[in-house]
């Protein structure tokens, strides 16, 4: 598997940045994480930086390749809320820090995302979007109604109320997931916080897609959203990826034998089922817990 990577982090005018990404690769996958970090309800920097911190290190603990990508996002991203959780008690005063986030394992040509808030994925393929996360937010679900149109969507004045995070107190994050197996040579994954798509048309980041110096043309996209938000452009944060080739060499003996194998898969459960355990006494404090309910 062959990719080209280019990433860009800006403060923009604010004070801090509060935005976050991570590239974590083995010769068989690929992990993408673009985390943005709620200033509004104070440390957001935190939450960020322990959402990145989070994935990372399950990834690397993860063996690999990952065959239930949809379990490590939830694992992953639900371990990330409640570290964050635990991380804003310890600060004086005591804060509720959040973020948003978005997250994609590459596989070969399987591709696996989730997200949380309004940070973003875009699949580019021959100038097209063919593919796009669904923004959890206030205007969208308006939008989803047939209240606004998605012109009015950028101009409305709860656009940044966002109806998803990770790191809010009481519940775990609704995290949305979606999974492919038809990448190709050429596509393009832009992963972006809203400080860059905002900021942007879509065709604007289309340009991705076409033939050229992608870290060039990332850079430029983030110089127009910087130029057009001024005096209030956000953080802007985007990490984009070429597939050059989808193929991966996989060893004949990478391969337990079957009773290993299904060994290795109980384990797995156990472990998993452990974890959610844990999870639900560490939350107890947090959230109502209703088992009867969702």
């Amino acid at each position: 598997m062959k990719t080209l990577i280019a990433q860009v982090n800006r403060l923009g005018n604010r004070l801090q940045n509060e935005d976050r990404l991570i590239v974590a690769e083995t010769d068989s996958s690929i992990l993408l994480v673009v985390a943005d970090g709620m200033g509004g309800h104070g440390g957001g920097d935190i939450a960020a930086q322990i959402l990145v911190d989070t994935l990372d290190e399950y990834f690397r603990r993860s063996k690999k390749p990952i065959t239930d990508p949809q379990a490590f996002f939830r694992n992953a991203i639900g371990t990330a809320h409640g570290n964050i959780l635990k991380a804003g008690k310890k600060q004086r005063p005591v804060l509720e820090p959040r973020t948003t986030c978005v997250a994609c394992l590459i596989q070969g040509n399987e591709i696996s995302w989730a997200h949380v808030g309004d940070s973003r994925l875009y699949l580019l393929r021959d100038s097209r979007v063919l593919a796009r996360t669904i923004d959890h937010s206030y205007v969208q679900e308006l939008f989803r109604q047939g209240l606004i149109s998605e012109s009015d969507m950028l101009t409305h004045p709860k656009r940044s109320y966002i109806t998803q995070c990770v790191g809010a107190p009481r519940h775990l994050p609704d995290i949305s997931y979606h999974h492919r197996d038809d990448l190709q040579q050429g596509d393009v994954l832009l992963l972006c916080s809203d400080g860059l798509w905002s900021a942007l048309k879509a065709e604007q980041l289309r340009q991705l897609s076409a033939e050229g110096d992608l870290e060039t043309t990332l850079n430029d996209l983030a110089s127009r959203a910087e130029s057009n938000s001024y005096p209030q452009s956000d953080n802007i944060s985007a990490i984009a990826l070429r597939m050059l080739d989808c193929h991966v060499d996989t060893p004949a003996n990478s391969r337990l034998p079957q009773d290993e194998q299904t060994e290795a898969d109980n384990d797995h459960i156990s472990h998993a089922i452990s974890a959610i355990n844990k999870a639900l006494e560490d939350y107890s404090d947090e959230m109502d817990y209703d088992p009867k309910t969702k």
